[in-house]
């Protein structure tokens, strides 16, 4: 029995599944609360990201309207903590 290595299995899975974005994008997921806190992280979370744009879940309308102010602020860590233009925007809704 022979081994593939996985590098190998990772491009036939992202090929079968058309990913075409930036996997280094992802990691957004792991170090979200520590990029914007854990008071924004109890009500904002991020579900998705789409060609370079975050779509962030908000659950109160008084946090949407908040969160909007530190958005750029957001985008600037972010690119900082995982690499520099990773996310042109984010997009904040309610949930």
């Amino acid at each position: 029995m022979s081994f593939t290595p996985i590098h190998e299995v990772i491009d036939r899975v992202l090929k079968k599944y058309k990913f075409d974005g930036d996997i280094d994008a992802y990691k957004v997921f792991s170090i979200w609360n520590d990029i914007v806190g854990t008071k924004i992280a109890e009500h904002a979370k991020p579900v998705k990201i789409r060609e370079k744009v975050l779509y962030v879940s908000v659950d109160d309308p008084l946090w949407l309207a908040q969160i909007k102010y530190v958005k750029y602020h957001i985008i600037e860590k972010l690119c900082k903590n995982i690499k520099a233009d990773i996310f042109r925007d984010i997009k904040f809704f309610l949930k």
